[in-house]
């Protein structure tokens, strides 16, 4: 992905997470467990997705660290940090890479299998 598709304004797609979302709330799923999205003081993005009860549940990922120390915090102004823990999908970036989030989120989706 260029920089320019991470710029400010850029178009953020979210058709895919909340297809994933819609389909496991079944009356009892999204009580407990979701998807956050929020903002850090790094500047930047936290989205965090529940897998618990979903067919993402156990499946892993290779960590992704780009523009991060060792233990996933910023060095950079440009910076993303991805993985799974504790049956959770977190994604961080900088404030510029939201769009990446989700982009990400989609190719954990299409990509998982179960540990």
């Amino acid at each position: 992905m260029s920089r320019k598709d991470n710029e400010p304004g850029s178009t953020v797609n979210f058709a895919s997470l909340v297809d994933w979302y819609s389909r496991h709330c079944d009356g009892d799923w999204e009580h407990q467990h979701g998807v956050r999205l929020e903002t850090l003081d790094n500047p930047g993005w936290i989205l965090t997705v529940d897998l618990i009860h979903t067919n993402l549940q156990g499946c892993l990922m290779p960590e992704l660290s780009e523009g991060c120390n060792p233990d996933g915090h910023p060095i950079s102004p440009f910076w993303i940090h991805c993985f799974v823990a504790d049956n959770q999908f977190k994604a961080a970036c900088d404030p510029t890479q939201l769009a990446r989030l989700f982009e990400e989120f989609q190719r954990f989706s299409d990509s998982a299998s179960p540990a």
